[in-house]
């Protein structure tokens, strides 16, 4: 039996993942994210869930190497939503849940 040996090319790697595939595949997952939490997101006024939205995050990771995309909520009181605060009780964490749907697939 013949030894295999597997070397890998981490700059072609790298270069994969700052590629437009990975870039377009980060994006929709962050699409999908946004679409998401605005279906969870409480409607008082309706101007939280509308203000959530993907944004590309440029380049991140640890060596600033890898598409980042973000999942973000625009509301002034977005805060209180996602937290509480003194008049908002009851915090829903929209973005926290939306967080471990997206990580999960």
């Amino acid at each position: 039996m013949a030894d295999i040996e597997f070397v890998p090319d981490h700059r072609g790697l790298a270069q994969l993942l700052r590629g437009t595939e990975v870039h377009g595949l980060i994006m929709d997952r962050a699409r999908g994210g946004a679409q998401f939490a605005e279906t969870i997101a409480p409607r008082r006024t309706g101007e939280y869930a509308a203000g959530i939205q993907a944004e590309d995050g440029g380049l991140g990771g640890r060596r600033l190497d890898r598409p980042v995309g973000l999942i973000v909520a625009t509301a002034p009181h977005s805060a209180a939503v996602e937290w509480g605060n003194d008049h908002q009780n009851h915090p829903h964490h929209v973005l926290a849940r939306t967080i471990d749907i997206v990580e999960a697939g």
